[in-house]
């Protein structure tokens, strides 16, 4: 009965209609917003570390900073969480249909678009509900009690921006995003800037994996950038019709 049940459900999936213009003008419109929204999270998280680029490498730096309240941090990353991930997931199906029948692998770059959405706003959304909190506890706090709130600020950090994020993250986008250059539709300059991007998600990985600082935050900066040009520029280029794409 199970056996027989998952067969119906793949003959389904199999006959499904493939999307419509109109399908591709929402899921682009949705993509274009996630680009808009990570570049208001990148400039939210400026404007509450007065564009101290120090402390994004050192974010302990915020607890002290007068500029990040909990409340902007906290939309820093419901920002992040919107603008780098949730938002990607209409692009990541879409993209998957159009890109289906061109490699046995499509399936396995998909999976990677996936866990980079959703491993990436379980991250954010940790930090949103965690960094207010510390930040807020750290500063009522007495000076013998400061220590403790820090270190586990450091240790949030550790664990959702080099672990979660800057780690397994960034393996899984470098292998989507790769992938994709590769597979979908649209001029020359789009499928560089794609490849770009992967490449960079790697770098980053691949860098704060074996300790190379200079290695990952040139990937990060990198990627900071590019997901936002890649997201607006993906939206674009999936409003427009699949015989203009292939051109």
């Amino acid at each position: 009965m199970y056996q027989r049940t998952l067969r119906l459900i793949w003959l389904k999936h199999q006959h499904m209609q493939p999307f419509t213009i109109k399908d591709g003008r929402i899921a682009g419109m949705l993509t274009i917003l996630s680009g808009i929204l990570a570049f208001g999270s990148m400039l939210t998280g400026m404007i509450a570390t007065n564009f101290d680029s120090e402390a994004f490498s050192n974010p302990v730096l915020i607890l002290r900073m007068e500029s990040a309240t909990p409340a902007m941090i906290k939309w820093f990353m419901l920002l992040d969480m919107f603008g780098y991930y949730l938002l990607l997931l209409p692009a990541i199906f879409f993209l998957h249909q159009r890109t289906v029948n061109r490699s046995s692998w499509t399936s396995l770059i998909t999976f990677s678009g996936y866990g980079y959405v959703i491993i990436g706003a379980i991250g954010a959304a940790m930090l949103a509900a965690a960094w207010p909190s510390l930040i807020t506890s750290f500063r009522q706090a007495t000076p013998a009690d400061q220590p403790l709130y820090q270190e586990l600020f450091i240790l949030s950090n550790e664990l959702v921006v080099k672990g979660i994020w800057n780690i397994l993250e960034m393996f899984l986008a470098g292998t989507w995003w790769l992938g994709l250059a590769l597979l979908m539709p649209g001029g020359r300059w789009f499928k560089g800037t794609t490849l770009a991007l992967g490449a960079a998600c790697i770098l980053d990985g691949t860098g704060e994996m074996f300790g190379l600082a200079t290695l990952a935050e040139i990937g990060l900066n990198i990627y900071l950038v590019l997901a936002i040009v890649w997201a607006i520029w993906a939206g674009i280029v999936m409003m427009r019709p699949v015989s203009v794409q292939k051109q």
